[in-house]
């Protein structure tokens, strides 16, 4: 078995490449659903596209606040790394008093990273941008397109003025537009969606993600879930850079050609 620094330090340099693939898939996945409204005969509007694929690419990086050494712990400094820690510790807590196969284990990839967390994350942003109108809903957008920036971005300083000039843009043009006609409550819908794809995504690497907690699957809750063994990969490896994020890039470029093509 590694050492436990050695482990942390493998997971702390994949974080970067997993980050932009983990806010790619949040895009690509909005834009692939509006291209296919689109198709269907219901075009969405400009802001609604690009407002979506902000959030739910910054939502496709919260499920790490669990995580340290994550992008989003990064984010903010000494402020989102203590939260992170304090995430990470009361996973851990969660797990091994939830089951007792898993004491021990950890809380990274643990509650967060699972289809009960994303609901609550979606019903709760959706919550908040009803009750806040158009101020909520720019707050939102300008948050998660900084943490998405930020992911996209390494540098420390490229990355910090990036994430604070988009997630500026996007918040203001959130705060522009003309609210829907039902309301900004449907801005959670992406942002739990994007925390859904990054479980979804770590489902495809070795270590897989308890999906359906707290449901005991063969007598654990905390059971991991995911892809068929053979086709797993590690995080930041040649199969995640060579295959996985080519082929998101192009399932974007085809949405998005989709999308502004009449």
């Amino acid at each position: 078995m590694l050492p436990s620094r050695f482990v942390s330090r493998v997971e702390d340099g994949g974080a970067a490449v997993m980050g932009r693939s983990h806010a790619l898939s949040g895009a690509v996945v909005w834009l692939g659903g509006c291209a296919l409204a689109a198709g269907l005969g219901a075009r969405p509007a400009v802001g609604t596209v690009v407002v979506g694929a902000a959030v739910t690419a910054g939502g496709a990086l919260l499920p790490d606040v669990d995580h340290p050494g994550s992008v989003i712990a990064r984010s903010l400094g000494p402020v989102t790394r203590l939260i992170a820690r304090g995430t990470a510790a009361g996973a851990a807590a969660l797990r091994t008093a939830s089951c007792r196969c898993c004491t021990g284990r950890g809380g990274h990839r643990a509650v967060t990273h699972t289809l009960l967390f994303a609901v609550a994350a979606g019903l709760l942003v959706s919550l908040l941008c009803w009750l806040g109108g158009d101020v909520a809903a720019a707050v939102v957008a300008g948050l998660a397109t900084a943490l998405a920036t930020r992911g996209a971005l390494r540098k420390r300083t490229r990355g910090a003025y990036g994430a604070a000039a988009a997630g500026l843009f996007v918040g203001l043009m959130a705060a522009a537009l003309p609210g829907p006609v039902a309301g900004w409550w449907w801005v959670g819908m992406p942002l739990g969606l994007g925390c859904l794809v990054h479980s979804l995504g770590d489902a495809l690497t070795f270590t897989r993600v308890p999906l359906l907690w707290p449901i005991r699957i063969r007598g654990c809750r905390w059971a991991p879930l995911g892809m068929w063994a053979p086709l797993r990969f590690r995080t930041g490896s040649a199969a995640e850079l060579l295959l996985v994020v080519p082929a998101l890039i192009l399932l974007g470029a085809v949405s998005a050609w989709t999308l502004v093509t009449p």
